[in-house]
């Protein structure tokens, strides 16, 4: 089979879903995934979802029409999630960073509980030889999207400790001194750097003043989010008497 072929086969899959027709294009899929799994030679096999890996995510050859991506479906995140972690028991790169790109914290849900690393082997791809800028921006990225979420519900609450605070800075600090970032990436990153200073030493202060008054004052641009609160109102129990 070549890759085009493959190809084709997938655009075959998402035109039926995009007429509407979800179960033939599942039935479809399932078939042509079976056939894939049976008589595709592995090498064969593993050239294939190389070269899909690489369209879609670092090509992004295949957009959907009301997303910027379409989405993999169920069948072909199987056939991706095999050959991902033959790739990855090896250490190769690009692999490991689509590994974490498609599958994201997930891809390492199989760990026993408790010593479960959301970041492992984004963490590997980063410390390979072959890191490159995509696994490096990805990386810093997500220490971002975790200040990003964790100052969420400012000023009313802190979603991360100050110890996770602390220790995503640390990891991104590390990032910036051994590597080149993208800039705005940066400048994300020093915001809720300067954000969390604010909220720290406003709440170690008893909440003195106005939140939103002290990032102005110190020149950040803050909005907090409206908070909305659902009154649950439990009803009275019935007893016959």
């Amino acid at each position: 089979m070549s890759y085009e072929e493959f190809v084709t086969e997938i655009k075959k899959y998402w035109e039926l879903r995009r007429q509407g027709l979800k179960k033939q294009a599942n039935r479809f899929l399932f078939q042509f995934t079976e056939h894939f799994k049976k008589d595709i030679s592995r090498d064969e096999a593993d050239d294939i979802l190389f070269q899909f890996c690489r369209d879609y995510i670092d090509e992004i050859k295949f957009p959907g029409e009301n997303l910027p991506r379409r989405h993999i479906p169920f069948q072909i995140s199987e056939l991706l999630y095999d050959y991902l972690r033959r790739e990855c028991e090896e250490n190769k790169m690009p692999q490991m960073r689509w590994a974490f790109q498609i599958f994201g914290k997930y891809y390492n849900s199989k760990e026993p509980e408790g010593e479960q690393n959301p970041y492992y082997i984004l963490e590997k791809a980063y410390a390979h030889d072959k890191c490159d800028q995509q696994t490096v921006d990805l990386y810093f990225g997500e220490q971002v999207e975790v200040l990003w979420w964790g100052q969420h519900h400012f000023p009313e609450v802190c979603l991360i400790s100050r110890e996770d605070f602390e220790d995503t800075v640390g990891t991104a600090n590390k990032i910036l001194r051994e590597k080149s970032v993208d800039k705005s990436l940066v400048e994300d990153f020093y915001y809720y750097v300067k954000l969390y200073h604010i909220f720290f030493d406003w709440e170690e202060k008893g909440r003195e003043g106005g939140f939103s008054w002290l990032c102005e004052k110190e020149g950040l641009n803050f909005e907090a989010l409206p908070a909305f609160y659902i009154q649950v109102q439990q009803k009275k129990k019935c007893h016959n008497s």
